[in-house]
């Protein structure tokens, strides 16, 4: 562990953690207590992730592509990264079934979102997608089960807070192509950068700056991230080892507005880079190396407005967000998921903006809530807004600086009650524990006095903040895309350990029909007597 935890970021190589899995290896087959075996388990998990994310970054920087990809489509040879993760998953797969240790379940979920997150980029197509979104909910369970999150473990000499959980949070979904909701992560207002003073740059900030940078830079938003990125110019590897990486991403910013615009200046700003990078005497100064041009996905003209409507809507400025959304409908090319996120948008903007949601558009988002091509973060911010124009609660949608600014979503995810995840039992019929007297079973049941207990829906739920916990939730059941109230009214929730939540029992549960759609609606109170909604769709099994 403590060599895990001292490795060099800059200058470590593949045979440094070699020697630390071994000696893992045999930590665990000599261990006795459950939590020993519980800790060298989930250290071999981070262990060869760590291990595979080398690999990989090693197979970009030397360019290591399949063959007969011409470019745009490089496609990195991922063979030796894949071998090293099933490693690493045959470690978590005995996490999933043999975890004692509760105290660790924070950094468990940590280390999966992390080995999530490097599968995914050795996928492609549906693969791909479930592994982000199973990368994403481990990260966000992360930091439900520990708002003042801090691992057992320590990575490169840094230790793992809630800011780097929401930092790994961030680059996987940024990666994972889901840039919008990235760029709405790291724009919150409670989690943004330090303003310092004009032409200075708060040593901090810089982890938020190199994430920011690559999210603009994955959405096309060039001269952004050459603004943001630019700053690690100055900045030297004693104050943040991965400024060889930065850089390494600005160059290839550069790279790409060269080819975009046709403009020799930004070859020779590269050329600028890659000198500073060879100064440096990290892994880009020993030998050649692919630039991260490559990285960046070719943006169509309908996402480049997406992505400009995105960056105007998290600023604030929902007017002329609304008019570049409006002209996006049915127009232009652009990929299917930000198509259905620029409708989403459209909404909580107009929402926002204190404009009149026609019955048109809310048709629209209740058609879109039935697409199973739909990411859960879409998914669930589809239902908050549902949630909140069935509650009427509409009207109180602020647009203050420090309360919203358009990050309405954003801050109920990430600081207030939410559940993640909810699992729907029907009700099943309970018999009285007496011998069997009779053969005929409609006598035997009315002799017994059969009782059929309520269907149930067990939500995962936390409170989200420091300090903080739910004191009470009740939910309501919504037929969709019909909008009728299911049942009489509320159904009172009551927390369960054994049950891993909140259960909600009741005979109108039982009422749902299999595949059908719903809108579940979530009233929370905290303990300090703060309340709030939340939504979420699914399909009873």
């Amino acid at each position: 562990k403590e060599s895990l935890e001292t490795i060099d970021e800059r200058n470590y190589e593949i045979r440094d953690l070699d020697e630390i899995i071994r000696i893992l290896e045999n930590a665990e087959k000599d261990a006795k207590k459950s939590d020993i075996i519980d800790k060298s388990r989930m250290y071999l998990v981070l262990a060869n992730t760590l291990k595979a994310r080398k690999i990989y970054q090693t197979a970009l920087m030397k360019g290591e592509y399949v063959a007969n990809r011409a470019e745009p489509f490089f496609v990195v040879n991922t063979k030796e990264v894949k071998e090293t993760l099933r490693i690493a998953n045959k470690w978590l797969r005995s996490c999933n079934a043999q975890f004692k240790t509760n105290l660790l379940q924070a950094d468990l979920n940590f280390v999966r979102g992390l080995y999530f997150t490097q599968k995914m980029l050795t996928q492609h197509s549906r693969e791909r997608k479930e592994s982000l979104e199973t990368a994403v909910k481990a990260f966000r369970r992360c930091l439900g089960q520990a708002p003042e999150f801090k691992a057992d473990f320590r990575l490169f000499g840094r230790d793992q807070t809630t800011r780097e959980v929401r930092m790994r949070l961030i680059e996987s979904l940024a990666l994972g192509g889901q840039q919008a909701d990235a760029y709405g992560l790291l724009t919150e207002y409670g989690f943004s950068a330090i303003q310092p003073a004009p032409g200075t740059a708060d040593i901090q900030d810089a982890p938020w700056n190199h994430m920011r940078g690559l999210t603009l830079a994955m959405m096309g938003r060039y001269d952004e991230a050459v603004e943001v990125l630019e700053k690690f110019k100055i900045i030297v590897p004693q104050d943040y080892p991965q400024v060889d990486e930065a850089l390494w991403l600005l160059e290839g910013v550069f790279d790409r507005l060269a080819d975009v615009r046709n403009e020799d200046r930004y070859k020779m700003e590269a050329r600028i880079v890659a000198a500073m990078l060879k100064k440096l005497k990290g892994p880009f100064s020993k030998e050649q190396y692919s630039t991260s041009a490559h990285l960046y996905p070719r943006i169509m003209p309908g996402d480049n407005s997406f992505y400009e409507a995105t960056t105007r809507f998290y600023q604030g400025q929902f007017a002329e967000a609304i008019e570049l959304l409006a002209n996006l409908h049915n127009r232009g090319l652009m990929s299917s998921g930000n198509r259905m996120s620029s409708r989403i948008m459209l909404v909580e903007a107009k929402l926002y903006a204190g404009q009149v949601i026609t019955d048109d558009l809310l048709e629209e988002m209740l058609a879109l809530s039935e697409n199973d091509s739909l990411t859960p973060l879409q998914s669930e911010r589809i239902a908050y807004l549902l949630a909140r124009y069935v509650m009427d609660a509409d009207e109180k949608f602020s647009i203050r600086r420090i309360d919203h600014e358009g990050q309405s979503f954003i801050k109920c995810i990430t600081g207030k009650p939410w559940a993640i995840e909810i699992t729907h039992r029907r009700g099943v019929v309970k018999r009285a524990k007496e011998p069997v007297r009779s053969r005929d079973l409609k006598k035997q049941e009315e002799e017994e006095g059969v009782k059929r207990e309520p269907g149930s829906i067990a939500a995962e739920i936390y409170a989200n903040k420091p300090e903080d916990w739910v004191v009470s939730a009740n939910m309501y059941l919504i037929t969709l895309p019909e909008m009728h109230l299911l049942g009489t009214g509320r159904i009172v929730g009551r927390e369960s350990e054994d049950e891993g939540g909140w259960v909600f029992k009741d005979d109108q549960i039982d009422g749902m029909l299999r595949r059908k759609h719903y809108l579940a609606i979530f009233e929370y109170d905290n303990s300090d007597s703060e309340k709030s909604l939340q939504g979420l769709l699914f399909k009873p099994r």
